[in-house]
C-alpha cells in the first residue's frame, strides 16, 4: 500500500546487499509489488537512495539509506515451512557455506511458491527470517539425483562461488552405475544442446562439453564410474554416458526401456554428486580454500552392482 508523501519506508544496504541492483533488491524485500510497479516508482523518483533519485540498474553500497513508497505490509519473507519434512543432512559447516546431502526425490529449487525443496528445507531449517538476503544454492542437481550441494550462507560467498563455477575452478565428481563394462579411462568430448521445450539434451551440437571417467568396479551386468564433469552443463553426466553406449542405470529419458531396468533402479537414476572440491584462492576464507568435500556413495549403488540385472 502506498504511503501519503513524506511517511515512506526506509531501510539501510547491509553487507549482502552491497554491489547488487537497486531494482533486484526491491524485488526480493517486496515480493507482493509488481515488478511493474517498482519500476515505474523508480522512473518517478519515488525510489531514492541517500535522498537521490537512482536508476534500476545502480549498484548499492553497504550503508546506503534507501526509501520507498512501501510499507511493512508489503515487505515480508516468502513463506518457507515445511512442516514435517525430513531434515537436510550437514556434511560441513561454515559461517559463509553449509554444505549439505541431497536425497534422491527431492527438488533443488521449489517449483511453486511455498513448495518442497532442499533451499526451503533449508531456510526452514535455518529458521531464516531476514529478508535482506536468503542462502541460496550454488549449482543444482535433478530431482532423482542424490549428494553434495552447497548452499551460500553469505551473498559475497554467493557470488564468489558462482565466479568459480563459471571459470571452472570448482572440481565436481559424481559417481554412477552405468550399463555394460566401459573401458578403463575415457574422456568424452562431444558438445550439448538443450531444448528448454521437452527438457531434453541432444549430443554432437551445441556447447562444448568434457566428461572425464574411470571406472571403479566391474559387475556382471553394471560398472560403477567415477565422473568429472569439466564442464556443467544440464543433463551433461547423462547424456555422455548413453552416447558411448553405457547409460547410467534407472535414467529412463536417456537410457533403455524400463524393462531392462532391475526393479532396485526403477524409481531413481544412479547418479549420485560424490565431491565437490573448491580451489586454493585467496579470496576464500582460510576454512574453505582447497577443501573437498564428499558425500559417501549410497550402498544402493552397490547392491546393484553386485546383483545385476
Amino acid at each position: 500500500m502506498k504511503k501519503p508523501p513524506g511517511t515512506e519506508a526506509a531501510f539501510t544496504v547491509t553487507a549482502d546487499q552491497e554491489d547488487r541492483r537497486l531494482d533486484r533488491v526491491l524485488r526480493g524485500l517486496y515480493p507482493d509489488v509488481p515488478l511493474s510497479a517498482i519500476m515505474r516508482a523508480i522512473r518517478r523518483g519515488e525510489v531514492r537512495v541517500g535522498g537521490v533519485k537512482s536508476d534500476g540498474a545502480a549498484r548499492l553500497v553497504a550503508g546506503d539509506a534507501v526509501t520507498t513508497p512501501w510499507g511493512d505490509e508489503e515487505r515480508r519473507v516468502a513463506s518457507c515451512k515445511t512442516t514435517g519434512a525430513q531434515k537436510l543432512r550437514t556434511i560441513m559447516r561454515t559461517d559463509s557455506v553449509w554444505f549439505i546431502e541431497k536425497p534422491a526425490g527431492l527438488l533443488s529449487q521449489p517449483d511453486k511458491r511455498g513448495g518442497d525443496s532442499v533451499v526451503t528445507r533449508a531456510w526452514d531449517q535455518l529458521g531464516w527470517s531476514r529478508d535482506d538476503f536468503r542462502p541460496a544454492l550454488v549449482g543444482r542437481l535433478d530431482r532423482n539425483v542424490s549428494g553434495v550441494m552447497m548452499l551460500a550462507l553469505r551473498a559475497p560467498a554467493l557470488r564468489l562461488l558462482w565466479s568459480f563455477m563459471a571459470e571452472g575452478l570448482v572440481r565436481k565428481i559424481y559417481r554412477a552405475v552405468v550399463f555394460g563394462r566401459p573401458d578403463s579411462l575415457g574422456e568424452i568430448d562431444i558438445p550439448l544442446r538443450k531444448d528448454e521445450r521437452n527438457n531434453r539434451v541432444t549430443a554432437g551440437c551445441g556447447a562444448e562439453s568434457l566428461t572425464r571417467y574411470r571406472t571403479l568396479d566391474y559387475g556382471k551386468d553394471f560398472s560403477l564410474v567415477e565422473l568429472e564433469l569439466v564442464t556443467g552443463r544440464p543433463h551433461q553426466a547423462r547424456v555422455h554416458m548413453s552416447s558411448i553406449g553405457h547409460p547410467i542405470a534407472g535414467d529412463l529419458k536417456y537410457g533403455p526401456s524400463r524393462r531392462e531396468y532391475p526393479e532396485p533402479a526403477k524409481d531413481r537414476i544412479l547418479l549420485h554428486a560424490y565431491s565437490l572440491g573448491l580451489p586454493e584462492h585467496p579470496d576464500l576464507p582460510r576454512d574453505l580454500a582447497g577443501v573437498t568435500v564428499v558425500s559417501p556413495l549410497p550402498e544402493r549403488f552397490k547392491d546393484i552392482l553386485r546383483k545385476g540385472l
